[in-house]
This record gives C-alpha cells, structure tokens and sequence, in this order.
C-alpha cells in the first residue's frame, strides 16, 4: 500500500479521540451520541472505535480489520433501531465521520503531504469502507421493518379478532347480565337495555347521573365508601346491593365492578356486572326464618328450665320474708330482685330473637354477640351435662354486620356442639382479633365427623342429627358468605369439631 495512505491511516488512529470530539459537535452527531449514550470521556467509545478501526485499516490492509469495522456497523445499527433512530439519521451519522476524516486528509493535501494520485486512491478506500458501514446497516433496518411489518400484519390480524370477541362480549354481556359503564367520576356513561328494565329509567334519565340515583337507604353510607376506596386501588368488588326503581320498589343484584387502570395507574372507568337475585333473596329469608323457628322451638326447653330455677328461689325467699327479722329482709330483698333480673335477660334475649326485624347492617361488636349467645345456651348446657368455657378479649374490634343474624350463626354452631356431646362434655369458644379480621373458635370434643360428613356441611337439608332439618348450617354459611366472611371445619371421628369463623374488622 501507498507510503502516504499509511501514514494517513496512522494519523486517523493517532487521532481518533479529536475526531470523535469533531463528530459529536456537530448537532446530527451530537444527538446520535446522545440516544445512544455515547460518552466521549470513556475510553475507546464506541466513535473513538470506528476511527481507529478505520485508521488501523489503512495503515495494515488487513482483512480482520475491515471485518471489525462490519461488526462496528452491525453493533451500532442494532443499538440505533433500539434506540428508535431512524435510517436516515444513521446514515447522515456516517456522512458526518467521513466529513470529520476528509477534513484532516484536506489539510495533508494543503500542506503538500499527500500527492494527488494518493489521494484518489485513499479515497477510493474510504468510500469503500464507508459503503460496508452504511450498507450493513441498512441491511439491519430492512431486517427490522420486515420484522416489524410481519408484526404489524400479525397484530392486524389479532386486533381484528380481539374486536370481534369483544363485541361479542358485549353481546353476551347485554343479553346475560345488567350492565353498566361508570365514569372516573362516578357518573354513569353507559346502560344496557336490561338495566334501564329493572331500574325502571330509561337511558336518558341515567346517563350522567351518579348510582346513588339507584340509592335505596338499606345500606349505610360506609357501605358504598368501602366500595369506592376499592375500585380506586385498582381492585374488583364483589358483593350484594339493594336498589330502589324509579317506581319505589326494591330489588337485590348480586355485583362485580371492575376498575379500568391507566398507564398512570390511575382508574378511568368501571364497569358493573350484575344479576337480579330478588327471588333468591326472598328464599333466604323464608329459610332463614323456618329455620329460626325451629331453634326457638328447641331453645324452649331449655328456656323454660332456667326459668323454673330461679322462680323457685324466689318463691322460697318469699316465704322465708314472711318469717324473717327485719335486718335479713334486705338480704332476701336484693337475691329476689337478682333472680328476676336474671329472668328478665332471659326472656328479651329470647324474645329478640324470636321476634321478626328488618336486617340492617350495622356497626357489630362480636364479643357482646357471643356473650349473649352463651348465657342465652347456658340453660340447655347445663341440662345435657355440657361445661360452656369461653375466653373473650377485653379490647374489641368491631365488624360490620346484621346483629340478630350473626346471633343465629353462632346459637346454630354452639347448639351443634352441645348437641354432639350426649354424654356430656365441654365446649370452648374462643374470640381473638388479628391485623385484619375477628377470629371466632367453637370446639367440641364430641362425636366428631368424617371427611364425607365434613365436605357436605351446609349444603341444602344435609344434617348428621337424627332429629335435625339440615337447615341451620345452611343458613349459617349464607349468612357468613354475606357478611364477607368465612368458615373452616376441622373434625376427627370421636375427637370432636373444630369451627372457625373469620370476618373482615372495619377499616
């Protein structure tokens, strides 16, 4: 090779620093460098490195080396699709370290330093050079966009699809469900034909208005700020509301509202999925109160035996009164009034419960609940030879919950444990709160059940007692279900049963 090109590409190599530094000045240069993180303070960047490739190259001729300056132009063209840099500016990056380069050769032809036939050829090299650089990554974004127009095409072709399942959703979501669109601002966008039905508005009077249109005054206002504070943290609630149509009427709809998020993660939209369970609920309650009857039925017993215990004492003191000195009359005085107030708690415990009420959820304080329950069976307890122990926290947290319904869960479940103790025994209760929830153990070391028995609690008319209906647990599982809490049955055959209930503390 030409002495002078040597001593050119020697001078390129020496150089290669100041070059990049001329390169990255330039504005189209500076901001490829920049997408691409080119730091000019590291050593040997990845500009320093094509000028020394290139000065290395025409100072050697060596073959390795032009493949080095292939693999520089495949590395930085991938880097640069990656970087979103579009062709045309890659290569006017090029153009600008020949320009760079070309630069420092003018100078050398100034200076007399390069004859004009050198030049010619040095040129000749460079362009050849620079056509392997511009056309391998070209080659790189005609690979890219084909990729990508394959992917485009691909992605067509699934967003053609996706559409016709979506409205196909919709077309099974109208037809199958009440449904609704709610804005991020809690007003409604959009209603399907089924919820104008039930609600009795039409799509005019909805749209725009908020749910509270719908606002039957059964649930507290606590009830719908649970549901608000859930769906703005992104989460579905699911739950049982009742609404009130424009004609005054009620009706239940078991719901799903599922949050919309956006990039910012913050909630768009949601939409409401929903089913009329009116009737259903109307079942409930008719089971739920044959089966209230029936308890109060096997309570009287009991009831009437607590009753007797503590007239007899009255009786007697009453006819110790007529007998008695004046200072013992105080004495005797303050056992009859104890006795009756023992009967009085009696008597409104039981009457509460017998008594029909409207179900409204309120604030619950569990232990309180549990406490009655326990004197209320204390009666029948003792008549069946069984020792009630009970440890309840002296600080409570409370859930929110219908009172008299969670007072029949617990009556169905102790009643239970007494019941499956026919030679007598014990039955332990024990109430504690966690972080989250209010944990309520009922433990027998009864007949117990086997993995068959256990798997079929509360399902309709199942019951393991002779004289039992196969209702209580049932209603009990329905009641827990709807108070958002849950159960858990342990049970080894003449071991005794474990219960326990969970339930959500308020926030």
């Amino acid at each position: 090779m030409n002495y002078q090109i040597n001593y050119i590409g020697k001078k390129i190599k020496q150089n290669s620093k100041i070059l990049a530094g001329k390169t990255a000045e330039v504005p189209k240069g500076d901001m490829v460098c920049s997408l691409l993180n080119v730091k000019l303070t590291d050593r040997r960047c990845l500009l320093e490195e094509l000028f020394y490739y290139l000065g290395e190259y025409l100072s050697t001729d060596h073959i390795e080396v032009r493949n080095s300056i292939a693999s520089w132009a495949d590395l930085f063209g991938q880097r640069s699709i990656h970087s979103e840099i579009s062709l045309d500016l890659s290569c006017q990056f090029i153009y600008i370290v020949r320009s760079s380069i070309m630069e420092l050769i003018e100078e050398e032809v100034t200076s007399q330093r390069l004859s004009t036939k050198a030049l010619f050829q040095l040129t000749r090299e460079l362009d050849s050079l620079f056509q392997l650089v511009t056309n391998t990554i070209t080659e790189l974004y005609i690979d890219s966009f084909s990729t990508t127009k394959f992917a485009l095409n691909e992605s067509a072709e699934d967003l053609s699809i996706t559409l016709k399942e979506l409205a196909d959703l919709k077309n099974a979501l109208n037809e199958a469900t009440i449904f609704a669109i709610t804005d991020k601002n809690d007003e409604i966008a959009y209603v399907n034909e089924k919820f104008c039905d039930i609600s009795k508005y039409t799509k005019a009077e909805l749209i725009g208005q908020k749910h509270h249109i719908l606002n039957s005054g059964f649930h507290p206002s606590s009830f719908f700020e649970d549901i608000w504070h859930t769906i703005q943290e992104g989460k579905v609630w699911k739950g049982e509301i009742l609404n009130q149509a424009k004609d005054g009427t009620c009706y239940w709809v078991d719901t799903t509202i599922v949050p919309f998020i956006n990039r910012s993660g913050e909630t768009y939209q949601h939409i409401s999925i929903q089913y009329d369970i009116t009737e259903q609920k109307k079942t409930e309650e008719i089971l739920r109160k044959a089966e209230k009857l029936s308890l109060v039925g096997e309570l009287a017993a009991g009831i009437a035996h607590e009753i007797r215990n503590p007239l007899t004492t009255i009786k007697g003191f009453v006819q110790l009164l007529r007998k008695s000195h004046e200072e013992t009359k105080l004495l005797y005085a303050d056992t009859i009034l104890e006795e009756i107030d023992r009967i009085n708690f009696i008597v409104s415990e039981f009457m509460v419960f017998a008594k029909p009420h409207a179900n409204y959820y309120t604030e619950c304080d569990v232990c309180e609940i549990l406490q009655s329950v326990i004197k209320l069976l204390e009666a029948e307890a003792a008549l069946k030879d069984v020792i009630l122990h009970h440890e309840i926290p002296q600080i409570r947290k409370k859930i929110r919950g219908e009172k008299n319904q969670l007072k029949q869960v617990f009556l169905n479940i102790i009643k239970n444990g007494i019941e499956a103790l026919p030679l007598g025994g014990q039955v332990r209760i024990n109430a504690h709160n966690t972080h989250s929830e209010m944990v309520i153990t009922i433990q027998d070391n009864g007949v117990g059940m086997n993995e068959n028995q256990i798997h079929k609690l509360g399902e309709p008319f199942y019951t393991t007692k002779p004289s039992g209906n196969g209702l209580g647990l049932m209603v009990s599982y329905k009641i827990i279900q709807n108070h958002n809490g849950n159960i858990r049955v342990k049970s080894e055959v003449n071991q005794g049963t474990i219960f326990q209930l969970s339930f959500p503390l308020i926030r």
